[in-house]
């Protein structure tokens, strides 16, 4: 019933304990799908080897090499009415999934959850990571000028990716948040995880993908619904 997709580069170790996480928290039938890029295939291969998982795949991003291509690939990849915008530096808490799928009603095609950290997000004003219909990717696409069938803006680095996708759904007035769906973002700039290879590019990459999104922020304020 959910796909949920976990883009994630060197960071091979994380796998177990995620897979485990969701596994134990969600109440529904689901499946993790962990996209990565090809020269990063091995090092994910080699840790699932030997595992009972049946409902744990991983796939190479064919796309634009950043978070979003990786998305947008598993999207593609996939078939489940509805796809959870994943990371590797997340903590699902218990029945996370069936508190936002309470709020899809055949209009609201994005339902956000609470990351525990973003003011924004606490504020029931934006999400970091989304529980999303696949009707509205299919139907009407996540973007503004992608088209049906894409989900994220792929023009970004990194950064501002969810701030756009979350712009775009509450201009169309699809968007709904969901406090009580608890998915903890223990990310690195408060102290819950450790730094890295992968965390010093996404800092490196803000300037220019700020730069970026005050360019496009104007595309989707005047949409149409």
């Amino acid at each position: 019933m959910i796909s949920v997709l976990i883009p994630s580069i060197g960071r091979a170790d994380r796998v177990s304990t995620i897979v485990d996480n969701i596994d134990r928290s969600t109440t529904v039938r689901h499946e993790v799908v962990f996209v990565t890029e090809a020269d990063h295939v091995d090092a994910y291969a080699a840790v699932m080897v030997g595992q009972s998982w049946d409902n744990v795949s991983l796939i190479v991003n064919e796309r634009a090499p950043n978070y979003s291509g990786a998305i947008n690939t598993g999207i593609a990849s996939t078939a489940d009415p509805f796809v959870f915008l994943g990371a590797d530096d997340l903590e699902f808490t218990d029945g996370w999934d069936t508190a936002a799928l309470a709020h899809m009603d055949g209009w609201i095609g994005v339902v956000g959850t609470n990351d525990l950290l973003n003011p924004y997000v606490l504020a029931g004003a934006h999400s970091t990571h989304s529980l999303v219909a696949r009707w509205y990717i299919d139907e009407i696409g996540g973007t503004v000028d992608g088209g049906p069938g894409i989900c994220l803006p792929e023009v970004y680095f990194h950064n501002y990716t969810d701030t756009e996708f979350i712009g775009t759904a509450k201009m169309r007035a699809r968007f709904r948040p969901c406090l009580e769906s608890v998915v903890r973002h223990m990310h690195w700039s408060a102290g819950l995880t450790q730094r890295d290879s992968v965390t010093d590019k996404e800092e490196a990459t803000l300037a220019a993908d700020s730069a970026t999104y005050d360019a496009r922020r104007e595309l989707w304020f005047n949409i149409s619904r």
